[in-house]
């Protein structure tokens, strides 16, 4: 079982100083993500465990919410404290979450 949040428990646990990870392709980071979040494409999330936070809760995003279950499971083996956002960033989006683009144009989620 896959532990999961909503989106405005996610903005609530954001607020508190969790991390925000989403493992999106970098094409679709770059076209909008959430502000002040951190990038690891899935593809690189096993190399990334090893230096992920332990003392701080880390909410996995993807555009639907399958790529975010991959690598809570990793970040999960690796003793991290991993929840996947509930919904992807289509629920971050429904919920009023922002996104901003790499490059400071208009973000569009992708």
């Amino acid at each position: 079982h896959i532990a999961t949040v909503t989106a405005e428990e996610a903005q609530a646990l954001v607020a508190e100083d969790a991390v925000f990870l989403d493992v999106r392709d970098e094409a679709d980071w770059d076209a909008g993500h959430v502000m002040h979040s951190v990038h690891v494409s899935l593809d690189d999330i096993t190399t990334h465990v090893a230096h992920a936070s332990r003392q701080r809760r880390v909410i996995v995003a993807s555009r639907c919410g399958v790529r975010a279950e991959e690598a809570v499971r990793h970040l999960r083996t690796g003793g991290v404290d991993a929840v996947v956002l509930e919904g992807g960033l289509l629920a971050w989006q429904a919920a009023g979450g922002e996104f901003v683009a790499t490059g400071g144009g208009p973000a569009c989620l992708v």
